[in-house]
């Protein structure tokens, strides 16, 4: 993979918005900014419904940390419209307050945990036969099946034609290496059984700050530049990255050395748009996506093994 200006790997970062405020993120964000990074933070539009606190656009101090984040060459994602149920209007209002706010369209998504209006989520994320053995693991830990999610146009929460109308990238499976390429090479791609979706874009697992700076060792970073890869982190920076106002040492300590690297360092969705360049976005057929799955299967044994989540 060829990069921008000499750069010999990429770097990115997705931050789910779970608990997310100002308070609680901002000091990472200064920090990003200040080693050169540009990253992409997601963000809900209405305040939560459900069991997850953290801000939203209805907050103007938060609203306006945001949108001079934008002005300072971050991307600003979705996470849905906000914690908790939301009929197909509200999802529609809310897309257009996020136009209105941030001047287009919000490009990268992200589904929020078990949010009715998920695209294409639960079961569906996977290909037959991991996608039986999810719907039957779901039915017997929950005693009922999973929501018909916001694809299905019989759903009060349907939105998947917006979804398909204004969102670029939607991201679904997380592998526990920092190459997000070297898992998934195809990236960004559509899938014909999921036409609501545009492309489809895979993310090493940074879930909280403990499994973040594992993945940022030194030694990772080094592969990740010695191999000219590509790594879009997931991670809720709300998560334990600051305590008491300040940056935990060891993740700032890390994304200094990381940030020191000739790596090119710019949101997901201008990565995703780089690689789509290169990628030519066509389905790469049910073989290729059920060793994505399988992959994502045996991570999640290993992640469970390692670190007990």
């Amino acid at each position: 993979m060829n990069y921008p200006n000499g750069k010999k790997f990429a770097f990115t970062i997705f931050d789910d918005t779970d608990d997310a405020t100002v308070a609680n993120t901002k000091p990472v964000y200064d920090l990003l900014a200040d080693c050169g990074l540009r990253t992409t933070k997601s963000t809900w539009i209405f305040p939560s419904r459900g069991a997850y606190p953290g801000q939203s656009l209805a907050d103007a101090g938060y609203r306006d940390w945001l949108l001079d984040l934008s002005a300072s060459g971050f991307e600003i994602g979705l996470h849905n419209v906000g914690d908790g149920t939301f009929t197909r209007e509200e999802i529609a209002h809310g897309l257009e307050i996020f136009r209105q706010t941030f001047g287009s369209y919000p490009k990268v998504h992200t589904n929020h945990v078990s949010n009715p209006d998920n695209i294409y989520w639960w079961s569906k994320r996977f290909e037959f036969p991991i996608n039986l053995l999810y719907t039957l693991a779901y039915l017997v830990k929950r005693k009922t099946l999973p929501p018909a999610g916001g694809d299905d146009p019989a759903a009060s929460c349907y939105w998947g034609d917006l979804c398909r109308e204004h969102v670029t990238y939607v991201r679904n499976l997380t592998v526990n290496h920092i190459n997000t390429l070297e898992a998934d090479r195809r990236m960004p791609y559509h899938i014909r059984g999921k036409p609501m979706v545009k492309y489809w874009f895979s993310s090493s697992d940074g879930h909280d700050v403990e499994i973040f700076n594992d993945l940022i060792r030194e030694e990772n970073v080094d592969h990740l530049e010695a191999t000219g890869g590509a790594c879009i982190v997931y991670t809720h920076f709300a998560d334990g990255f600051v305590r008491n106002g300040a940056v935990d040492s060891t993740f700032a300590r890390r994304i200094a050395y990381l940030s020191s690297k000739n790596g090119w360092f710019v949101p997901a969705g201008t990565l995703l748009d780089h690689l789509a360049t290169v990628n030519t976005g066509e389905d790469p057929g049910y073989l290729y996506r059920l060793r994505t799955n399988a992959k994502w299967c045996l991570d999640r044994v290993a992640k469970r093994a390692r670190f007990g989540k």
